[in-house]
């Protein structure tokens, strides 16, 4: 049993999306409920708890697809200057967030995103994963029309730019988003104006006060008019009238600026999807992980009503 959960969790890594690494899972726990069914003895109650819950499981996987396949074709493609706020589909070339380029953890390749996993040969000649992760760093895409910001934790994220290599008894895996890759994008879209209300002059002024006090010997050589080494009520007010004007002269710089775009995970349980592939091919994996999900299910229903006949 270890060899086949191992195996199955191997392959729900290679995959190369956390959608895709699901399904793999759910038909590798169906194999092992089948494999404990039989350990069991096969008694009937055993078969039908082990049928009952690949329906379960073969139902569920294929409403999951089927949802993401629907709304990778339904979803129209937005203009990020001009995209609504809330759910939408963007699509852009990838661009570094800064101009210090993130590179891959294992191959250190210049990228905007990546995964890695790092495997392990057994005494068994067995594959076992010893280390695996991902970078959460945002990234940028851009159309005709603006930029956009990507936060890429919680997406499931999809790639063609997959390394896999070995040395000696350990086999590296590596999957990445490369700067100008052509990015598909579902999620939740917000457009940040700059903040430039009574409250957040308020709030700012505050602010700079404070760091101005922390300061109290160039307070002094700015503000102390009468030089007698404090700060007096009129001469505070002097204070407070700076720090304001820095501040308004701040708003009225920020006012000129465009608007931030962000896309993110979506509040709601809705997919939130990333790839470097365009939607209709993206839609095909979908379909067809679903067609593989509805065999499951109605063999899972067979095998259920076999074993209640019996």
């Amino acid at each position: 049993m270890d060899f086949t959960i191992n195996i199955g969790l191997s392959r729900f890594f290679r995959q190369g999306n956390p959608a895709s690494w699901g399904n793999v899972t759910l038909l590798s726990s169906n194999l092992f409920a089948l494999l404990v069914a039989k350990n069991l003895g096969g008694g009937r109650g055993a078969w039908l708890v082990t049928f009952a819950l690949i329906c379960v499981n073969g139902l569920a996987a294929w409403a999951g697809n089927t949802r993401r396949q629907r709304l990778i074709h339904d979803v129209p493609t937005s203009r990020i200057a001009s995209a609504a706020q809330g759910y939408v589909e963007l699509f852009g070339l990838a661009h570094p967030h800064t101009d210090e380029t993130l590179q891959a953890k294992l191959s250190q390749t210049p990228c905007v995103w990546y995964r890695y996993q790092i495997e392990e040969k057994n005494a068994d000649d067995d594959w076992h994963i010893q280390e695996f992760g991902e970078s959460d760093q945002i990234f940028l895409i851009s159309d005709a029309s603006g930029t956009c910001t990507i936060d890429p934790q919680g997406a499931e994220i999809t790639t063609t730019h997959k390394e896999v290599w070995t040395e000696f008894d350990r086999r590296y895996t590596e999957y990445l988003l490369l700067p100008n890759d052509d990015i598909y994008a579902l999620g939740e879209f917000v457009t940040l104006a700059p903040d430039t209300s009574a409250k957040a002059l308020r709030r700012e002024v505050s602010a700079l006060l404070a760091a101005w006090k922390t300061e109290p010997a160039d307070l002094l050589r700015r503000f102390d008019s009468n030089r007698d080494g404090a700060i007096d009520l009129q001469e505070w007010e002097a204070v407070r009238l700076a720090a304001e004007a820095q501040i308004q002269a701040l708003h009225l710089a920020r006012a000129t600026e465009p608007p931030t775009h962000q896309l993110s995970k979506p509040r709601e349980r809705r997919p939130y999807l990333i790839s470097n592939l365009s939607h209709q091919p993206l839609s095909q994996r979908y379909r067809w992980w679903a067609w593989v999900h509805l065999v499951v299910f109605l063999a899972g229903c067979g095998g259920l009503a076999y074993w209640m006949l019996r």
